[in-house]
């Protein structure tokens, strides 16, 4: 006697359940979607800036002045030229390089120039991190998938600033230090001497790569000490060669050493923590803080998946989170560690190399030219333009004070918040600021002085700066506006809702 099965009724057979799986997988794995998937991820955030497209970064003023400044003096500055504070103190305009960049584009193409800037870091960024992430691991929507989070949750900082090279030479950095670890591609590595003494001239936060750096050139010790043998073995001590060089690459800038006291002014620093927007820590009042949050926490479960807590990646994931959380303006670097040791943790939990099969050099050719002519498209679509931007800057910015105090002929010395001091270096180029974003230039003390009188907190009357101020643009909506109006010293001449502008009776 003999029995059969009979399927239930609406149940799938094994071949029309492999047919199904099987269509998934070629759709996962069709390049068309990919190709889709990347045009987005490397497109959106500049479309979106370019729908709303205005100056977001209010030190871009003293940035241009700068680079102008040095562009006709044929020489980077030694003593501040643009604060009644500054005026015989030395100073270290350590992104020389960078300013002399964005007063040319300007001189060529306007605002625009300058926007354009922060355009390109929003394509860019999200392209480095990609490839990073694709370099450490074969899989497409991993990378994909850590690339918008990570991208999203930088959404605060883009701005046109010399940080985003810093954020893109940190992605290049990691990439030649993964693949020279994971995969012995040590070669690459002598690119990092050129890579510093160029993120020397541009951005101060250098030193955030040089401590990357030396944790992979000192590996071997730090597993000396704590008796771990990792799979894969440390870079070979010719790496601490590497990283000399690196550090006496960054020697070779106009500043020298002096460049090393600036680090040392900022690390000493900790009222610019609490009084400046962009210092203060993570509020957790924005979507983009929760998804930087759900980026660390699965780097961290990704190590602990792969069961190989290799000392190297748990101090870099300290380092990141420790510098990341501390500021809202450094989320960058968490971010991008967070990418790195996911791809790096889950590719070992498999204990084998990746097999990756991009694009063709056709199809990434094809990627690129669509993704400018996305920009271009939206750029006249959003009627980007010189006089567009000036509208935003009119309306972010005291403009229209600057505007007063040139037609009537204003004199200092002037008494500014610190938001704006950037600002007026570059529209008031006779007038020196008394407070500007160098905090390098003020100190702590003085940015925490500043902060208390936007407040209008006991005390403002007695700033010398104020008792000498002959001329005073302030936020309109600030406290010390309403005190300033009783002030017997100072009448009101102009106020609009940017700025209020008072003189001296």
């Amino acid at each position: 006697m003999t029995t059969s099965i009979q399927p239930l009724p609406n149940s799938e057979t094994p071949s029309q359940s492999a047919k199904v799986v099987s269509w998934k997988d070629r759709t996962l794995e069709n390049d068309s979607v990919r190709f889709l998937v990347l045009l987005v991820v490397f497109s959106f955030l500049a479309i979106k800036y370019l729908r709303d497209f205005y100056m977001s970064d209010p030190d871009f003023g003293w940035h241009l002045r700068a680079g102008q400044w040095i562009w006709a003096n044929h020489g980077v500055p030694r003593t501040d030229p643009f604060s009644v504070y500054g005026a015989d103190k030395y100073w270290c305009d350590y992104s020389w390089l960078f300013d002399i960049l964005f007063a040319q584009l300007y001189r060529a193409f306007g605002l625009m120039g300058l926007a354009f800037v922060e355009v390109a870091a929003r394509v860019a960024i999200p392209a480095l991190i990609y490839r990073l992430s694709r370099k450490l691991n074969p899989s497409f929507w991993l990378a994909a998938t850590t690339t918008v989070m990570a991208a999203y949750s930088m959404s605060s900082i883009y701005a046109p600033r010399p940080g985003m090279f810093t954020v893109a030479f940190f992605a290049i950095e990691m990439e030649l230090l993964f693949g020279a670890l994971l995969d012995g591609k040590f070669s690459r590595l002598f690119w990092l001497p050129p890579l510093f003494l160029l993120w020397a001239c541009i951005h101060i936060q250098f030193v955030h790569g040089l401590i990357v750096l030396a944790m992979f050139a000192g590996e071997p010790i730090l597993n000396s000490i704590l008796r771990y043998k990792p799979e894969t073995p440390p870079l070979p001590l010719k790496s601490v060669r590497i990283f000399v060089g690196s550090v006496l690459a960054t020697l070779l800038t106009p500043y020298g050493w002096h460049l090393y006291s600036t680090v040392f002014v900022y690390a000493g620093q900790k009222n610019i923590y609490s009084s400046i927007s962009e210092m203060i820590a993570m509020s957790f009042r924005e979507p983009y803080h929760y998804v930087l949050l759900f980026l660390v926490l699965g780097a961290a479960l990704a190590m602990g998946w792969s069961r190989k807590l290799r000392p190297l990646y748990i101090g870099l994931f300290a380092f990141a989170c420790l510098v990341g959380f501390r500021s809202i303006k450094d989320v960058w670097l968490v971010a991008i560690v967070s990418v790195a040791l996911i791809a790096a943790s889950l590719r070992e939990a498999k204990e084998e190399a990746p097999s990756v099969s991009g694009f063709s050099l056709k199809n990434r050719l094809a990627l690129a030219v669509c993704v400018l002519a996305m920009i271009a498209v939206a750029c006249r679509r959003y009627d980007v333009s010189n006089s567009w931007i000036d509208l935003g800057i009119a309306g972010r910015y005291p403009e229209a004070a600057v505007r007063y105090v040139e037609r009537n002929h204003l004199e200092g010395p002037l008494y500014n918040d610190f938001t704006s001091g950037g600002f007026l270096i570059w529209r008031l180029p006779g007038i020196r600021v008394s407070m500007d974003g160098r905090t390098n230039v003020h100190g702590d003390e003085r940015v925490k002085t500043y902060s208390d009188s936007l407040r209008g907190l006991p005390g403002w009357e007695k700033d010398p700066d104020l008792a000498a101020a002959k001329l005073i643009i302030w936020p309109t909506k600030s406290p010390l506006i309403g005190l300033l109006r009783c002030d017997s010293r100072f009448q009101q001449v102009f106020s609009d809702p940017q700025a209020t502008v008072l003189v001296r009776r």
